[in-house]
């Protein structure tokens, strides 16, 4: 019996994280032992509150999508199969972005970063929100233990 999602590719959120990092390695392991794609998914936004000097938002997708080739190479880098990797830049809400790329998809793939704990309990982090409103599984590749 064939599953349902296959051929469906694996949506994995990207940014420049250690932990986000490592949730595309395993993305890619997985898209080979299901023979299927990549979406490496990067999110940006203006923020005028952290952006003092005014970027444009078209130089800061720009920017965005370098940061994400970037991490995409140093992913592939030495592999001997890679599964073919569609990269995208999307403007939003990171969870919510995340979630919308992933409607179609096999799952998600997030990373857990560490983090404030009291920023988390008032704002809620990026993973856990898409855990709470994915319609595809999520995997939650949590970052390597401190001192590791």
């Amino acid at each position: 019996m064939v599953e349902q999602n296959e051929n469906r590719p694996i949506v994995v959120g990207v940014d420049d994280s250690d932990a986000a990092r490592k949730a595309l390695a395993w993305a890619i392991e997985e898209a080979s032992l299901r023979r299927c794609s990549v979406h490496a998914v990067t999110v940006w936004s203006v923020d005028p509150a952290t952006d003092f000097v005014w970027t444009p938002s078209e130089q800061i997708r720009k920017i965005a999508e370098e940061k994400l080739s970037s991490t995409v190479r140093l992913a592939v880098q030495g592999r001997e199969h890679v599964p073919p990797i569609v990269e995208r830049a999307v403007e939003g809400p990171p969870a919510k972005a995340l979630v919308e790329a992933a409607q179609e998809a096999a799952m998600l793939v997030v990373a857990t970063h560490r983090g404030e704990r009291l920023r988390k309990a008032l704002l809620g982090s990026v993973s856990a929100s898409c855990v709470r409103h994915s319609n595809v599984p999520v995997v939650v590749v949590r970052p390597e233990p401190e001192g590791a």
